[in-house]
């Protein structure tokens, strides 16, 4: 992954930004400055580089492509979990309101197919955002629902973040003619494992609002007594007493992250820079269970 390539990616998505209706021009802006590291162009452009190096026109296009969709989906998600910010920054509908956080997803989901037929991505990206999708309506069937198991827990994580990972990863090949080989089970269990780390993170507010993760899953089953805390309206004593018991699912969710990333770098050993970002989220994030990790 180079710098020059992430800076060329950014100036095409700016200037695709820049083209958007005035009206909507200031959300998009702002989503796309709160919108995180690019870790799908980055991987794109990781495998891209490896097979061409230098940054080709395309490649940066197709870059561009998987962060607009990947912005789109942050968009609908915030409006979906009615979430106030993101990152410091307010939401859309927080601060525009409904239709233009609906009207601002779909144009860039509009923008990011857009490039990515000029990249030639095939069906890639609406594969990835169909799969998005499907995790996203599987988590909402399942809200405040204790009986969620792993595995279910583990499936949405796989295609709400897993899938659009491997779309990027492969579209790096696609775009430069190199074989795809273990790029699907390598964004897969790369995109899982950074999607557990931000459940992690979020655990307690996901679990007000009736998220149940894989941390949670683990907490149910060590501590029966919280599925009577898995319910709307929890006043800040409950959730405090929740929040208690939701941190025993912890440990074992860092180790299945470490043996997703340990599947991602058997799949693409050379991608492994990019996992380590990941495996050293894990260390800052719950030094204490450093054991965990390096197991």
């Amino acid at each position: 992954m180079s710098a020059d390539g992430l800076a060329a990616a950014e100036a095409l998505l700016t200037e695709a930004l820049d083209g958007v209706p005035v009206s909507l021009r200031e959300p998009c802006r702002r989503i796309a400055q709160a919108g995180g590291e690019w870790l799908r162009a980055g991987l794109l452009l990781a495998v891209a580089g490896r097979a061409w190096p230098g940054t080709s026109r395309r490649t940066a296009t197709a870059a561009a492509a998987v962060e607009l969709l990947h912005l789109a989906t942050l968009v609908h998600e915030d409006l979906l979990h009615e979430a106030p910010v993101r990152r410091g920054v307010p939401t859309i509908n927080a601060k525009e309101g409904t239709t233009v956080a609906l009207l601002t997803g779909d144009l860039l989901i509009g923008l990011a197919h857009r490039l990515g037929a000029t990249a030639g991505a095939g069906p890639l990206l609406g594969d990835a955002l169909t799969e998005r999708c499907t995790g996203l309506s599987l988590e909402a069937d399942n809200r405040f629902h204790p009986e969620v198991d792993a595995t279910t827990a583990l499936r949405i994580a796989e295609l709400k973040t897993g899938t659009l990972l491997a779309a990027a990863g492969r579209l790096g090949a696609v775009v430069t003619a190199a074989p795809e080989d273990g790029l699907q089970e390598y964004g897969v269990a790369y995109g899982t494992a950074l999607h557990l780390l931000d459940d992690i993170l979020d655990l307690g507010s996901s679990f007000a609002a009736g998220i149940v993760t894989l941390p949670a899953v683990h907490a149910l089953a060590a501590h029966p007594e919280l599925r009577r805390l898995l319910r709307p309206g929890l006043d800040e004593a409950h959730r405090q007493q929740a929040g208690e018991l939701l941190a025993t699912g912890v440990p074992p969710t860092l180790t299945t992250i470490t043996q997703l990333l340990d599947r991602a770098d058997a799949a693409r050993p050379e991608l492994a820079e990019m996992t380590k970002r990941c495996r050293d989220s894990q260390l800052a994030l719950m030094p204490r269970h450093r054991p965990v990790l390096n197991s």
